[in-house]
C-alpha cells in the first residue's frame, strides 16, 4: 500500500503571510504619512531663513526632502511629497508671497526638475527595491532547496522521506502536504485517512492518480496534486494545499516547486533502486549458498544410491527363489532408489548449471532422433499410454546439444506424466517457422492455473506442493535453463480443449545443410 503522511501548520507559521502583508500595508501608509509632512517640514525649516536664503536654496531644501522621501518610501510617497511642495514653495517663497501664482521662470522650472527628480528617483528606488527582493527571495529559495537536500540525503527509508517533505513544505510554502508514495506494481494505491487538516476523499483521490498517470499537475478543490517524476518511472503524488502564498502562482514559484518535487522524487528513487540492489545481493548470496549446498548433499548421496541400486538388482536378477513378496519389496526398494537418484541428478545438473556457464556440445541433429530417443528412455514410465507425434518430415536439422535437449524433453514428458491422468494421450509436435524452430508438448491433464504460469520455471516450485507426485520442483527449471542457454525460449500455458501445454522456440543460428537424399537402386 501507499504510505501516507500528513503535516500539520501551526498558528504562528499560518499568520507569516498575513503579518507579512500587514506589515507592507502599515510601511506604505508611513510612506504616504512623510510624504504629506516633509514639505511642511521644510517650510518650517526654510520660513525663518528666508532672508538669508533665495530661493533656489530653498527650493533645493524641498528638492532634498522628496529625495529623502523617495529614496526610503519609493514612487508613490515622493510624488505626493512633491505635489505638495510646488503649491508650499510656491505660496511661502515665490513672488508674489502667499499666493500660489509664480512670475519667476527660473523658479517654474525649479518645480519641474523637482517634480521630474522625484517621479525617476521613485522608479529608480522601486526597480531596485523589486531586484533586491527577487534576489533575497532566490537566495531564501537556494538554500531551502539546500536544506531539502541535506535532509533528503539524511533519509533511510520512504516514511523518512515523506516526514522530511511534509515538514519542508510546511516551513517553505506555510501550508499543509499529504505525500503518496507509489507501490511495487507502479500505481497508486491510496490509505483513506481523514484525519486534519487535508482529508483526501473521491475526488482528491481520482485526481492523485491522474497526476501520477498523466506526470503533470492536478488541481483538484483546493489542492494541487504535483507529480513525482524519477528518472525511470514514477514514484508518487505530493499533493500541496493551495493556502497563504501558493494561492497567487507566479513562474519562478512554479520552478522552484518543480525542483523542490524533483529532488524528493530523487531521493524516493535512490532509496528504491538501493534496496532492489540489496535484495538482489542477498538473493544472490542465499542463490550460492543453496546451490552449494546441493552439490554438497548431492555428490554425498550419490554414491551410497548407487550401492543400493546395484544391490537390489543384482539380488533381484539372482535369486530366482525368492518369494513373491520378498520380490516385490526388492522392487520397490529398487524403484525407490532409481528415483532417489533421477532426483539427485537434477539436484547436481542444476548445482552446476547456475554456478556455470553451460558449455554446449552442438552438432546438426534431427528432432525425430531426439524424442524417439526421450520416448526410450521413458519407455517404462509410459506403460500404454499413447504418444502421438506430429513431426512433418520437412523439418529442418537443428544446431543443438542433443543430450541436453533429450533431458528438456524426458522432463516435460515426465511432467505431463504425473499431472494428467493415467492412459491420456501425450501429444508432441512440431514446426518450422520462419526464423525459428517450434516444438510443443501437450497433456490432457487439469492444465495450470493462470497465476502459476509464471512460476512453474522457479527452482522448487510446485503447483500442486502437497500432491502424492515425487518430484522437488527442478525439472521445468532445467529445461529453462538449458534452453535458455542455446537462444531460445520455453513457455507455459494451456490448450483449449486439452491441458497444459509447454513452447520451445529455438532460433536458427545459421542455413542448416541440405538434407541427403537415400539412394534408390533397381534390382
Amino acid at each position: 500500500m501507499v504510505a501516507v503522511l500528513q503535516g500539520y501548520g501551526s498558528a504562528a507559521v499560518a499568520s507569516r503571510p498575513a503579518s507579512a502583508g500587514l506589515s507592507a500595508k502599515r510601511k506604505k501608509a508611513l510612506g504616504y504619512a512623510w510624504g504629506i509632512a516633509t514639505p511642511f517640514l521644510c517650510t518650517l525649516i526654510d520660513w525663518p531663513l528666508q532672508h538669508w536664503l533665495g530661493p533656489a536654496s530653498i527650493l533645493m531644501t524641498y528638492l532634498l526632502g522628496v529625495f529623502l522621501v523617495a529614496s526610503r518610501f519609493g514612487r508613490g510617497a515622493s510624488i505626493a511629497a512633491s505635489l505638495l511642495s510646488a503649491p508650499a514653495f510656491a505660496f511661502y517663497f515665490a513672488r508674489p508671497i502667499f499666493s500660489f501664482a509664480i512670475h519667476d521662470l527660473e523658479n517654474i522650472v525649479g518645480l519641474v526638475v523637482m517634480i521630474v527628480v522625484s517621479n525617476v528617483t521613485g522608479s529608480l528606488l522601486e526597480k531596485f527595491q523589486l531586484q533586491t527582493e527577487l534576489a533575497r527571495q532566490r537566495a531564501s529559495r537556494a538554500d531551502a532547496l539546500y536544506r531539502l537536500n541535506l535532509d533528503l540525503a539524511t533519509a533511510r527509508d520512504q516514511s523518512g522521506v515523506a516526514d522530511i517533505a511534509v515538514k519542508h513544505v510546511l516551513d517553505n510554502f506555510s501550508t499543509s502536504a499529504v505525500l503518496l508514495l507509489a507501490d511495487a506494481e507502479q500505481g497508486l494505491a491510496v490509505d483513506m485517512v481523514a484525519t486534519p487538516p487535508i482529508s483526501l476523499q473521491g475526488l482528491e483521490i481520482a485526481g492523485a492518480r491522474q497526476a501520477f498517470e498523466r506526470e503533470e499537475i492536478v488541481p483538484v478543490g483546493d489542492l494541487i496534486f504535483h507529480p513525482l517524476k524519477g528518472a525511470k518511472s514514477g514514484q508518487g503524488v505530493l499533493a500541496i494545499k493551495a493556502s497563504g502564498m501558493l494561492a497567487e502562482r507566479t513562474p519562478e514559484l512554479s520552478t522552484f516547486i518543480d525542483t523542490f518535487c524533483h529532488l524528493i522524487a530523487q531521493t524516493l528513487e535512490r532509496l528504491r533502486l538501493a534496496a532492489q540492489a540489496r535484495e538482489a545481493a542477498i538473493q544472490a548470496d542465499a542463490e550460492a549458498l543453496r546451490n552449494a549446498l546441493l552439490s554438497s548433499i548431492s555428490h554425498d548421496l550419490r554414491t551410497p544410491l548407487t550401492r543400493i541400486i546395484g544391490a537390489a538388482a543384482t539380488v533381484i536378477e539372482r535369486h530366482g527363489e525368492l518369494a513373491t513378496s520378498e520380490r516385490q519389496d526388492l522392487q520397490i526398494v529398487l524403484d525407490e532408489a532409481q528415483r532417489m537418484a533421477e532426483l539427485t541428478d537434477k539436484l547436481l545438473d542444476m548445482a552446476r548449471m547456475s554456478s556455470e556457464q553451460i558449455v554446449l556440445h552442438c552438432d546438426w541433429n534431427m528432432i525425430e532422433e531426439i524424442v524417439g530417443s526421450a520416448l526410450n528412455r521413458l519407455n517404462k514410465s509410459l506403460h500404454d499410454r499413447p504418444v502421438r507425434t506430429r513431426l512433418p518430415d520437412s523439418l529442418p536439422l537443428l544446431w543443438i546439444d542433443a543430450v541436453l535437449m533429450e533431458q528438456v524433453l524426458v522432463n516435460l514428458i515426465e511432467n505431463a506424466i504425473k499431472y494428467s491422468p493415467p492412459g491420456s494421450p501425450i501429444d508432441i509436435e512440431a514446426s518450422s517457422l520462419a526464423a525459428s524452430f517450434r516444438l510443443t508438448i501437450v497433456d490432457y491433464g487439469a492444465g495450470i492455473a493462470k497465476d502459476q504460469v509464471d512460476k512453474v520455471f522457479q527452482k522448487f516450485y510446485r503447483c500442486h506442493p502437497e500432491s502424492e507426485q515425487g518430484g522437488v520442483g527442478l525439472g521445468l527449471a532445467l529445461c529453462k535453463v538449458i534452453v535458455e542457454a542455446h537462444g531460445g525460449c520455453i513457455t507455459a500455458g494451456n490448450r483449449p480443449g486439452k491441458g497444459a501445454e509447454f513452447v520451445i522456440e529455438l532460433p536458427f543460428p545459421h542455413a542448416p545443410p541440405a538434407p541427403v537424399e537415400a539412394e534408390t537402386g533397381e534390382g
